[in-house]
């Protein structure tokens, strides 16, 4: 298993040297390579975050009638948009009337084309990041028979990735519009450290505006409720990693890799404040040591009372 540059907090080099091997001994890179990972996760775990490496999300959130969103992952470095409603850009139907089914549904990765034609289902994903803008897009769903798309004009230079996730809609002989968010947010203002993004005025209208209260009126799901939508960047950059929290995931990756090399055949053992399983496929610790929640306490986000 390679290396993830997305969650990993040290490298293989830093690694190797903590374990007590020298720069030319890579005999287990492949082994520390996986372990790494792995205690990054458990890091990023214990921190309550996606990952500790700076990385882009995008969220879709309820706001509720207050002041502050907290987002899912920090410290935040920036915000790129902040939206409280959505813009129809495009239409997708399936109009061959042979279908008895057909649906469209947008994830945070894909549109999934679904139809039943002459009692056989055929699915088609396909991925947004494959396509730089939705006339693109539009061009690969109606290359597949009997899909139909009307692309806004306003709208046609977007990304596919600006789409609004939405669950698989009926589109047989009806026209299903896909979303984007609306233009940016300006009145709130980033606490970022601990990833707060407050509204002064409060977040009311995100929750109670007439598009929001439209949507959540009828929402099939949580997810079309969710109408503030953030896409921000958090983490560290992996130059700035703070020592403490390098130190807790070489820690764990030791610790990790000492277990590897006990004896194959014994399956959990506890030990003062850890415990550890192992099983022939996974290597995993619950319950990271006194020492290494230590190292990681004063990353911690500390919320706000009544926040």
């Amino acid at each position: 298993m390679a290396l993830d540059p997305t969650i990993a907090i040290v490298t293989l080099q830093d690694a190797r040297l903590y374990v007590g091997k020298g720069e030319t001994d890579t005999g287990d890179d492949e082994l520390l390579d996986s372990l790494i990972n792995a205690a990054s996760g458990m890091v990023a775990n214990e921190l309550g975050v996606a990952s500790v490496v700076s990385n882009t999300y995008r969220e879709y959130r309820d706001a509720q009638p207050g002041l502050n969103i907290w987002l899912n992952n920090y410290p935040v470095t920036s915000v790129r948009q902040v939206s409280v409603a959505r813009d129809q850009a495009m239409t997708v139907s399936f109009t061959a009337g042979t279908a008895s089914y057909a649906t469209v549904e947008v994830t945070k990765t894909a549109v999934n084309l679904r139809q039943r034609v002459s009692g056989v289902l055929t699915s088609t994903e396909l991925l947004l990041t494959s396509y730089a803008t939705l006339t693109l897009l539009e061009a690969a769903i109606e290359a597949i028979s009997g899909w139909v798309v009307v692309t806004s004009t306003d709208f046609a230079s977007y990304s596919p990735t600006s789409l609004v996730p939405v669950p698989a809609r009926n589109a047989r002989d009806q026209s299903i519009w896909l979303e984007v968010p609306d233009e940016g947010e300006v009145e709130c203002e980033l606490k970022g450290d601990w990833g707060r993004l407050y509204n002064p005025y409060g977040w009311s209208y995100g929750s109670y505006g007439w598009r929001n209260k439209a949507f959540s009126s009828n929402a099939a799901t949580a997810d079309e409720a969710n109408l503030v939508y953030i896409e921000y960047v958090a983490g560290y950059a992996r130059g700035s990693i703070p020592a403490p929290i390098k130190s807790a995931c070489l820690e764990m990756v030791s610790l990790l890799y000492n277990l590897s090399q006990r004896d194959a055949t014994l399956k959990s053992e506890t030990i003062g404040e850890y415990k550890y399983e192992i099983s022939p496929m996974a290597l995993g610790v619950k319950n990271l040591p006194g020492a290494v929640k230590f190292k990681l306490d004063p990353y911690k986000r500390q919320m706000l009372m009544g926040a």
